[in-house]
């Protein structure tokens, strides 16, 4: 079922993780894609070539997206390619692992910029190219932003941020049928526990408190946000979903 034929999408740090996840559901339900990255040009392009088996190449766009200048040029290369854009999926992530005692001021501003001042100008770039019907806009946050986890106070920090720039942008872009939203996750199987320090230890800590007895995969967290950008949540609006098994509890 191509339940989003015809719509075009633009998913940040896309090339990898829950990012890949995202892009590979939409392009499976007929979206368009355009998948954004940083910095590994390999992974970049198979995801476009894993893509592209769905039947609608993907468009793969280099950008640092911590950069406003950079962030603009993305999305004026998407303009070219698609025209409009339907969907804004802010997932890209960056920041530094450490204790809050020891923040410095770059690692600090890397996860403010990356974070939360991606997702504010992406948001505001997106909605100039949503159609005069609205669009959807699913940022993808962290149980980081309220739960204290290891050496996380600064990437926690802008998660909280992001998720509040949530709230006031629904709020703003509801009279427009913009529908904003988050999905917070719990610890994902992902590359990115890899900054984790003592990542084994800390992993059977979490699999012990979530009820099922392990971590979420990348598709599970894709699912709730590709959900958020179908019609059937167009009634969700400024909300942040956490996906986490329970771990929370």
């Amino acid at each position: 079922m191509e339940q989003f034929k015809g719509k075009r999408a633009l998913v940040t740090g896309g090339s990898r993780g829950i990012g890949r996840a995202i892009a590979f559901k939409l392009a499976s339900l007929g979206a368009t894609v355009a998948i954004n990255y940083v910095k590994n040009d390999a992974a970049a392009e198979e995801t476009a070539v894993a893509i592209g088996r769905f039947g609608r190449p993907a468009l793969k766009i280099k950008a640092d997206i911590s950069d406003p200048k950079e962030m603009k040029n993305l999305f004026a290369t998407v303009k070219e390619a698609f025209g409009e854009l339907d969907f804004f999926v802010s997932n890209a992530v960056s920041g530094v692992i450490g204790p809050a005692t020891r923040i410095g001021r770059f690692g600090w501003d890397l996860a403010l910029n990356a974070n939360a001042r991606a997702f504010m100008i992406g948001a505001q770039e997106a909605v100039r190219l949503f159609p005069e019907g609205g669009g959807k806009i699913v940022a993808v946050s962290s149980i980081g932003s309220f739960m204290c986890l290891p050496g996380y106070a600064a990437v926690g920090a802008s998660k909280a941020a992001l998720e509040t720039l949530v709230r006031y942008f629904a709020k703003e872009l509801a009279p427009r049928n913009i529908n904003v939203n988050a999905v917070s996750g719990g610890p994902v199987d992902t590359a990115a526990l890899d900054y984790f320090p003592e990542k084994e230890t800390l992993l059977e800590s979490w699999k012990d408190r979530t009820p099922a007895h392990r971590i979420a995969k990348p598709e599970e967290i894709a699912s709730v946000a590709v959900f958020l950008l179908s019609d059937e949540a167009s009634w969700i609006q400024g909300q942040t979903i956490v996906v986490d098994g329970g771990l929370t509890l």
